[in-house]
């Protein structure tokens, strides 16, 4: 039997029918595509990565001083002489085996000489161990452990150089000294590990004594600078630098006066394998992070324990606790961060092509894409060591309240330390912690009294109690040195000779200087006035600095090369620095 023809009629309609589930189709896959993050997705992967990397992150030329092609044999004696090396272990050791541990609160010289006088030690130890130092540079003594050392260039015209490290150290803690491989005043150097041990090796008595060779091996050479050079050893850094580097900076003002040197180099990070590239990368710190300690007390009535409230003092600051460490501040990464510039380095200059291409264009993306930018705020938070660079910290770190087992407490008190990313400031950080003593007192029917105002009363007005949120001390986000003019790119192009050429000669690829920043304070913090070249800066190749070198911790020690490698840096800066092509 013969087929009929379809009727036309009927064949149309079954084309609009699949006309209108294609277009249904299409319509559901727009929107899933656009209403979801796989179109922030599709422009990651059609995002094209420049070629020309110039303005993201300039690699800045190597930059080899004139007096290093007239000789060369003292900053290769300072590299590689066994006989130099072992000379350095020994001043370095002997600082170390000397007693400058300080603790919190101390008071000041004139209240309690006794216990700033153990520095007289360190001070005799110095002018013994460096002779052409105290012959021929002027030392001063500010409040009377503060050490200025003035190096008078030919040139009054030029600004002067300022070189900082700090005397003091952090306590040894008595419970540890049985962990310790070698006593912690020893200063002992294993040449199978080629580590030197004790408390200050790393922080930073190897900074401080480096500077001084630095300077002695010049004096030795009839080095005559044409631009002064300034250094400045504060006693109680580890403090705050309250007694020590306050002074010393108010003494730099007064005698100099405002924006009066040309550069300012303090401890801080420095040469690092970056684990993202497996490259090595030097970071000086161009910022701090903010500071604050908040104190927030709870008042509640006493009596005898036998019949006490559903809540004491104690239980609802430790709701306050929980609540505090539960609702963290939220990360944020700007531009204005120094870590966003410092992985745009990254991504801009992987010459071993380690970040996946994805990641890299996520990287790129941060700075005007929201989706991008919080993919790479997940990655840089997903690491505790790395999280508090683009996040404002908390810690809980003092809590005391109640005296005697049968009595109610009626005062416990918490102290809180933060430090303030820098986007963000200390008013920030008050808001956060009363609004959170807030929420606690509104369940709880308590008074709030937020530094000096009252911001909440039960409506009952009938108050449980009253708490009291005040800052012992507190300390703005520093502002950021600039990382674009001739400072910077000098500081780059001496760090790319001195590790290219010198350190690490079979090197395949350029070393990048990136932006960084300091999650703790250094001193510096009292030398804003003096200039806007500040870059906490320590310039040689330790790996790990923070968990590798026992910092602050047992088994402080340091890899002793990178002792040498700092004194060939500042051997070669210190000069290079004098020289015409870098200005005033």
């Amino acid at each position: 039997m013969i087929g009929l023809p379809l009727d036309g009629h009927d064949l149309n309609t079954k084309r609009r029918k699949w006309s209108i589930v294609g277009a249904t189709i299409v319509l559901i896959t727009l929107i899933i595509f656009f209403s979801t993050n796989l179109f922030n997705y599709f422009k990651i992967i059609i995002t094209s990565i420049p070629k020309d990397d110039s303005k993201i992150c300039p690699l800045h030329e190597k930059i080899i001083p004139e007096s290093f092609f007239k000789d060369n044999s003292t900053v290769l004696k300072i590299l590689n002489d066994p006989i130099y090396k072992n000379e350095s272990i020994q001043r370095l050791s002997g600082a170390l085996q000397i007693d400058t541990q300080i603790f919190d609160h101390q008071p000041d010289v004139k209240e309690d000489p006794k216990i700033w006088k153990k520095f007289e030690k360190f001070h005799n130890y110095l002018e013994d161990t460096f002779p052409l130092i105290y012959k021929n540079l002027k030392i001063e003594k500010v409040n009377t452990y503060g050490l200025v050392y003035t190096w008078k260039g030919n040139n009054p015209s030029l600004k002067p150089t300022l070189l900082l490290a700090h005397q003091d150290t952090v306590p040894i803690q008595k419970s540890t000294l049985d962990k310790w491989t070698y006593p912690p005043l020893s200063g002992t150097y294993n040449p199978q590990t080629d580590y030197i041990y004790g408390r200050g090796a790393a922080d930073c008595k190897n900074l401080l004594i480096a500077i001084l060779e630095t300077l002695e091996i010049l004096l030795a050479d009839n080095f005559k600078p044409e631009r002064s050079i300034v250094v400045a050893f504060g006693f109680d850094e580890e403090s705050s630098g309250l007694v020590g580097a306050q002074n010393i900076g108010k003494f730099l003002e007064q005698k100099y006066g405002k924006n009066s040197f040309k550069v300012l180099l303090d401890e801080g990070l420095g040469i690092n394998l970056d684990p993202l590239t497996d490259t090595i990368i030097a970071s000086p710190g161009i910022g701090e992070k903010g500071y604050i300690d908040i104190q927030i007390e709870l008042k509640t009535p006493g009596g005898h324990s036998s019949i006490p409230p559903d809540h004491t003092s104690i239980g609802i600051i430790s709701a306050l606790n929980v609540l505090i460490e539960k609702d963290q501040f939220k990360p944020k990464l700007g531009e204005k961060n120094p870590i966003f510039q410092y992985y745009q380095c990254l991504a801009t200059h992987d010459y071993k092509d380690k970040i996946p291409s994805f990641f890299k264009k996520v990287i790129l993306r941060s700075g005007f894409d929201k989706f991008s930018n919080s993919k790479l705020i997940k990655f840089i938070s997903s690491n505790r060591l790395t999280k508090y660079l683009i996040q404002t910290s908390q810690a809980i770190d003092i809590i005391n309240g109640g005296e005697k087992a049968n009595a109610l407490p009626e005062q416990t008190k918490v102290l809180i330390n933060s430090r303030i990313e820098v986007d963000s400031n200390v008013d920030v950080v008050k808001n956060h912690f009363t609004e959170k003593v807030i929420e606690i007192a509104k369940e709880y029917d308590i008074k709030v009294n937020s530094f000096g105002k009252i911001v909440y009363n039960p409506k009952t007005n009938i108050s449980n109690g009253e708490f009291n949120i005040s800052s012992i001390g507190w300390l703005e986000p520093a502002p950021l040195s600039p990382t674009n003019d001739k400072v910077w790119q000098y500081i780059s192009g001496i760090t790319r000779f001195i590790y290219e050429d010198l350190v690490f000669p079979n090197i395949t690829y350029p070393i990048i200087t990136a932006p960084s920043i300091m999650t703790g304070n250094t001193d510096t913090r009292w030398y804003w006035n003096l200039t806007k070249n500040i870059y906490r800066f320590t310039p040689s190749f330790m790996g790990d600095f923070i968990g590798g070198l026992g910092i602050h911790s047992v088994d402080e020690r340091l890899p002793f090369k990178s002792h040498l490698q700092l004194q060939a840096w500042f051997y070669e800066f210190l000069q290079g620095i004098d020289e015409k092509n870098v200005g005033e």
